[in-house]
């Protein structure tokens, strides 16, 4: 098995553990009066009533996740590369931003979910509203990480949409921010129960990424071996 599928085995670990620790996170009902869900995964009062500890372990999948993740991003990295892509310099640049950002985003969220259940059992009245206001004062790095994810998929989309990838467009469709529009649209169809929330509102990412993984390692194997092969012949 060479470096790619590797890379894009750990990267696919790495989704399906940051969606464990989305559904610790996020498997709940969402608050109705939490006005920014529409941008941002929305609170839950279900914090409050649920054990600490599920907060911290799936703040800690989020982290690992994240860097075991990096690994598949790269390995995309790497086909880009050989395919001779223009500005390839900004798909990594793109995932490094994204990656480490989101690092810090999930443990952001664990905490304000740890705190507001810590100060909610204390009977501090204002408990959401503390915590809530934490997480506003990390608004603005989040973003920068929506916005690398953003950059790196548009990049991806346009090198696979122009046959960059040995003229096979059909995994343009296999992109993470298309992907993740479509889970969106569907988040606002469903019913809304913890189930629906956890999946389509927080673990919509981790589920994107996923499905692109596992499209570009089916990739790698199919057509890496045949295009090695003609390089032989060359």
């Amino acid at each position: 098995m060479d470096l790619n599928k590797k890379l894009f085995i750990i990267g696919i670990i790495g989704s399906i553990l940051c969606f464990v620790g989305d559904m610790l996170l996020g498997c709940f009902m969402p608050s109705k009066e939490f006005g920014n869900s529409i941008i941002f995964p929305p609170f839950s009062d279900e914090w409050a009533n649920s054990s600490p500890y599920r907060f911290v372990v799936g703040g800690l999948f989020g982290v690992i996740a994240l860097l075991l993740m990096f690994c598949g991003f790269y390995a995309i990295y790497r086909e880009i590369i050989m395919k001779k892509c223009k500005y390839s310099k900004l798909f990594i640049i793109c995932t490094f931003t994204f990656i480490s950002v989101g690092t810090l985003y999930h443990c952001v969220f664990a905490m304000t979910a740890y705190i507001y259940n810590k100060l909610y059992n204390l009977q501090v009245l204002e408990a959401k509203l503390i915590a809530e206001q934490l997480f506003f004062v990390f608004i603005a790095v989040a973003s920068l990480a929506a916005v690398a994810f953003a950059g790196l998929s548009v990049y991806l989309f346009f090198v696979t949409i122009t046959g960059k990838f040995n003229n096979k467009k059909w995994l343009s469709v296999f992109n993470p921010l298309l992907i993740m529009l479509v889970l969106i649209i569907l988040s606002k169809i469903l019913p809304v129960n913890k189930v629906i929330n956890g999946v389509f509102a927080w673990g919509q990412q981790s589920l994107a990424l996923f499905i692109t993984f596992m499209m570009f390692l089916i990739y790698s194997i199919r057509y890496s071996h045949n295009e090695l092969s003609d390089n032989k012949k060359e």
